[in-house]
């Protein structure tokens, strides 16, 4: 399995590329809270990023899809500003507890939350900023009702949920403090969607539906029944991509491809990762250069 990972990385990484695999770290959940990050602080100095880092939602690519043989695999590009100061933070993290890993995300050092994460062989979560104008909604719900940023619901519910259908009534239904999509992926054929939330519930579910040709989802940072500006159209770019790539040949590395074309890439991408929850070893996330 460890070589099969290891191949997988090189065929993923472009002749030339400046990319780079993100560090990986473990998290003891059998630690208090404030201990627990403690062994990946000290390879940083980020005290003066913390700040910064917490307010990090980040104008996203998600993609899910379903192959012919009904494995589903699901990768995301997380783009933002302060570029530089945060691909060098980007890290994997392990959670582990009783010596076994409850599950995986990439983040930010400094920032307790999680926008990408994976509980092996259960399914895959990733989170996109959906950007309203409802920000007094936000602030009664932070500060009154004391509901859980987004990036905190997809750590509960890695830790939490036992399987696709828990984790997507938890994402639906729980309250947060923000509106947000939640791109969710499994391990059984159809087991994809989006959830597109306000602060109370779901707006919107999008699922999987194969037998009428949807094999995939592409979600950005626009409700995808509205079409998305044209100053920041990656939807359609993805969409052709996806298409060209065919479902009998959509699988991790191919999925890196689609993240991989401008403007899907861009200039202020941060890091993809690639994940299949139902080959869970093959979890991986490039900082890209």
């Amino acid at each position: 399995m460890l070589l099969y990972s290891q191949l997988l990385l090189l065929c993923l990484l472009p002749a030339g590329s400046g990319d780079f695999p993100a560090p990986r770290f473990n998290v003891s959940l059998e630690l208090p809270p404030d201990q627990r990050w403690e062994p990946v602080l000290r390879h940083y100095d980020a005290a003066q990023f913390r700040r910064m880092v917490h307010q990090v939602i980040g104008f996203c690519t998600s993609i899910v899809a379903q192959d012919s043989r009904g494995n589903i695999y699901h990768g995301r590009n997380l783009d933002y500003a302060f570029i530089d100061i945060l691909r060098s933070l980007t890290v994997d993290l392990q959670f582990v507890k009783n010596g076994q890993i409850v599950y995986k995300g990439t983040t930010f050092v400094g920032f307790v939350g999680l926008w990408t994460g994976q509980s092996a062989n259960k399914f895959t979560i990733s989170g996109n900023a959906r950007v309203r104008g409802d920000w007094w909604e936000t602030m009664i719900a932070a500060l009154l009702k004391r509901d859980p940023p987004p990036s905190w619901l997809i750590r509960d519910t890695l830790l939490e949920a036992v399987d696709f259908q828990s984790a997507l009534i938890k994402l639906s239904k729980s309250p947060i403090t923000a509106s947000v999509y939640y791109i969710l992926a499994g391990v059984k054929p159809t087991e994809g969607v989006i959830i597109t939330r306000n602060l109370n519930g779901p707006v919107d579910i999008w699922p999987l539906m194969p037998k009428k040709g949807q094999w995939y989802r592409v979600e950005t940072n626009y409700d995808h029944w509205e079409p998305p500006p044209p100053y920041d159209d990656r939807r359609t770019p993805a969409n052709h991509a996806l298409n060209a790539t065919g479902q009998k040949n959509i699988n991790l590395p191919t999925l890196f491809k689609v993240l991989s074309i401008k403007p899907v890439l861009n200039n202020f991408t941060i890091y993809t990762t690639l994940m299949c929850a139902a080959q869970p070893y093959d979890y991986k996330t490039l900082v890209r250069t």
